[in-house]
């Protein structure tokens, strides 16, 4: 078993122009793979659910749920049963005296790992750090990990973070064809980039697309956990990329071993659905899901690309 040190001490008080796109084209209606938890009050995931369970929109439109399985994953050793969770440590939006209490809460969000799971770090201004590797390189990446690498702006910190998490999902679906986990350690206009309007003029656009897209077909779920702590400027704001891909923002707490507990949880059990989409000529889709079953809270995949 991976073994970390306890979490000890302080915490952070710290698309191009419209005449340049191509012409949407009518996309094919390959078999769309959805990883979907189902969370009961207590946010348990829910067992026991069957395909008719289910029922899935998308843009709109109610597709039939033509594959299922209900997945369970420990991270031992066996065949299958290992979970995929990389690390994003944002390294441009916490200062250089967050440096020491970020390495803590990146232990902490990797201590439930078995010796069976694929678990890496990648630091967001470290090109050359990719998602994969062994448990040895992911620890010696959390130690060299410093704050205040990169000064932090609003525009290119987001649009390169959507980068980042589009690099570590196209590393992390060669893994297997199964739900993966990107837990981004940052502050939010980095970890949880706003989604930017569809068909306007945003600077943003290419890379937003580019990141739901691979995302999507990936199956990765991204996750955010703020490290300001008990700090009322984490407080909600519009709908980003955290929820749209299924993932979950952790916010206002210095005790990060439950975000940590709930995010493993989550990636070890869930249900794996298929359905063909319509054929249509939208860049982004919307997806829709809902289980017949009462106090039950879905979460799922809210958009995918082409």
């Amino acid at each position: 078993m991976i073994r970390f040190a306890p979490l000890i001490g302080v915490f952070l008080i710290a698309a191009g122009p419209l005449w340049q796109r191509k012409p949407p084209t009518l996309q094919s209606n390959d078999l769309v793979e959805l990883d979907v938890v189902v969370l009961d009050k207590q946010s348990q995931p829910i067992h026991g659910l069957t395909q008719q369970d289910f029922q899935i929109k998308e843009d709109g439109q109610r597709v039939e749920v033509k594959t299922f399985a209900a997945i369970t994953a420990g991270g031992s050793t066996r065949f299958d049963d290992g979970r995929s969770v990389a690390l994003l440590m944002d390294d441009t939006g916490i200062p250089i005296t967050g440096t020491h209490p970020m390495r803590s809460i990146a232990q902490v969000m990797l201590s439930p790992a078995r010796v069976g799971d694929n678990v890496s770090v990648v630091r967001l201004s470290k090109s050359s750090d990719e998602a994969f590797g062994d448990q040895a390189t992911a620890l010696a990446r959390i130690d060299g990990y410093h704050g205040g690498v990169i000064p932090f702006s609003r525009r290119d910190s987001g649009e390169y973070a959507l980068k980042v998490v589009a690099k570590m999902a196209r590393a992390l679906e060669l893994i297997e064809p199964r739900r993966k986990v990107i837990i981004c350690i940052g502050i939010r206009p980095v970890c949880d980039v706003e989604e930017p309007l569809e068909g306007a003029v945003s600077p943003l656009w290419s890379a937003w697309l580019d990141a739901v897209g691979t995302t999507a077909r990936a199956n990765v779920s991204v996750y955010s956990v703020d490290p300001m702590g008990l700090n009322q400027r984490s407080s909600a704001r519009g709908i980003g990329l955290v929820r749209l891909t299924g993932g979950e923002l952790f916010a206002n707490s210095n005790d990060f071993g439950p975000p940590a507990a709930a995010i493993w949880r989550e990636a070890s059990s869930y249900y794996l659905l298929g359905y063909w989409p319509p054929v249509s000529s939208r860049q982004l889709h919307s997806i829709d899901v809902k289980v017949a079953r009462k106090d039950t809270h879905v979460r799922s995949r809210q958009r995918r690309g082409p």
